[in-house]
Order: structure tokens, then sequence, then C-alpha cells
């Protein structure tokens, strides 16, 4: 896949640039403005349907297509393979915190206890999954989960977005009993050298912004913040190292939101996926499994004391 990655990557840096110069600005504006609002993006499917996966039982991989975004599916197979290894451990009753439309999490889990996002048209999309046995938002989860009765919060890509993380973990903490565990995933400062480095800083803040990306707390900051809450991190990996996330953007090429809108382009991109699962599982089982000094991610996991 690398010399097809690093040819569609050109083009990629190419499109984005003739963009940004007709828009007559440094950045998108439009972008740059909504990540003063609420983020509200937690939902990747319209309806609830169980999506196409496919697995690499020998490297305990697994992908799951999400028909709008190959790149999405792309980024989200390395957590659905890590939150998949580690789920095993994961002692009930179970929160999904930032539980979005369940799309994620019906991949992951057939049976969790409760679902929580701040968004409730979100969560009438999960609930159509049958998956959890109750669906809250954040103020809702203050007032109906006793304090020390959960065995597992999980969260995945959910607290970079939020505007008041202290209050996030200090619930997550006050809900986990004594032993408890929090595994979460995030994406890290490294995204951000990440696309400076392949495009500009421009283009790292315009996604940043366009991703509602406030978040990006570097290891030292999540660990005091952890600590702050009484969770003792027991995990810290660092993972999707530069030439997985060139390979994303190259994804985006195929997207609903790029030429993917062209009539055929769906069909087009499902038979790409088809054709090139095995390499893209190789390339996130060397995401996930292989440490490196600069990755776009996080994986923690923090137990409570």
């Amino acid at each position: 896949m690398q010399p097809i990655s690093s040819a569609a990557f050109l083009l990629f840096k190419s499109g984005y640039r003739l963009a940004r110069a007709m828009n007559g600005a440094g950045r998108f504006p439009a972008a740059v403005e909504q990540s003063e609002e609420l983020d509200l993006t937690g939902r990747v499917v319209m309806e609830p349907k169980i999506l196409e996966t496919v697995a690499d039982d020998d490297r305990q991989v697994f992908f799951a297509y999400f028909e709008s975004s190959l790149a999405h599916s792309f980024w989200r197979a390395q957590e659905l393979s890590l939150f998949k290894r580690a789920s095993t451990a994961f002692e009930r009753p179970v929160i999904d915190f930032g539980c979005g439309d369940g799309s994620f999490s019906a991949c992951l889990l057939t049976d969790i206890d409760y679902g929580v996002d701040i968004d409730r048209a979100v969560l009438s999309v999960a609930g159509g999954y049958g998956i959890y046995g109750r669906l809250l938002t954040f103020e809702e989860m203050q007032r109906a989960i006793p304090p020390a009765s959960i065995g597992e919060v999980f969260s995945c890509s959910a607290l970079e977005h939020t505007t008041d993380l202290d209050a996030c973990l200090g619930e997550i903490a006050r809900v986990l009993r004594p032993g408890g565990r929090f595994h979460f995933s995030v994406p890290s400062p490294g995204f951000t050298e990440q696309m400076t480095e392949l495009v500009d800083a421009s283009f790292a803040e315009t996604v940043n912004a366009f991703m509602y990306h406030r978040n990006l707390l570097p290891q030292t900051e999540w660990e005091t913040l952890l600590g702050d809450h009484d969770l003792r991190v027991e995990r810290f990996d660092n993972f999707q190292p530069i030439a997985f996330t060139r390979q994303y953007f190259c994804l985006n090429l195929l997207g609903s939101r790029g030429v993917g809108q062209a009539p055929g382009l769906a069909t087009a991109r499902r038979m790409f996926w088809r054709a090139c699962r095995s390499p893209m599982l190789a390339a996130v089982a060397a995401s996930i499994d292989h440490p490196v000094a600069v990755g776009a991610n996080f994986f923690i996991a923090g137990r409570k004391a």
C-alpha cells in the first residue's frame, strides 16, 4: 500500500492547498468557528445497522466497515482491536461513556449496562441496537448511577471533545468501585505534530478544529489528571505512526465528503475495502503492536484506588 499511499497523499495535499487558496485565507473559518460549539458529532450512521466486520484472529485485529468513510473505518479499526482485546477482562456493570450512535460498540460487545452521551439524538439511534440496558445523558448519569457501583467504564475517542474534562473524569471516578477500571482512547499531541509534518500548521489547526479536538494532552497531563481522581494508570500505549496517518488522509479521498460524492463511488469504495482488507489489517496490527516515539493516539487504562 505504501507506494499508492505516497502518490495519493500528494493528490490529497495538493487538493487541500488548492481549496485553501480558493478560500482566500490561511485556514477554513467555518471549521475553526465550529470548535466553539458543543460537539454533537457522535452520529456516524443514520439508523441502527450492524456493520460488516472482518478479523485477523492470529493477530487479534478487527475491522468494521463504515459505509460513508473508509478512512473512519481504518482509524477506528485500531481502537476496535484494542478495546476488543481489553474487553475480555471487563467486569460488570459496564458503562460506554460517550457512546455516540452505538455503531462502534455494537461491533465490540453484545450487552452493555449503560450508554452515556450528551446528545439525545444519537442516543435514540444507539437504542436501536438493543445492546444497552439504559441510555442516559451525562446529567442523567449523575442522578441515576450510584457511587462505587460500576466495574468498567470505557470510552472511545470522546474525552478529547469535552468542554469540561475534569467533570467527566470526576463522574467516571465517582461511579467506579474500588478496583474498577477505566479504559479509553484519545488523540494525542502527536496527531498535531504528524499533520504539521505531513502538510503544515494551518492544516493541523483546521483538522483539529473540524474534529472538535479540545483536549490533546501529553502523557504527563493525563497521568496527573487521572491521579487527581484516584485513578492509577496501569497502561499507557502510544500508537498510530505517521505512515498510518498519511494512509488515513489518503482514504479520505474516497469518502462521502470527497470524490466519494460522485455516483458509483460508494460501490467502488466497498470494492476497494474488500480488495485491500489484508494490507489494511496488517497496517492496523503494525500500528497498535509496535511502540512509536510520536503516535497520533493514546490507549490508556486506569484503576480506581
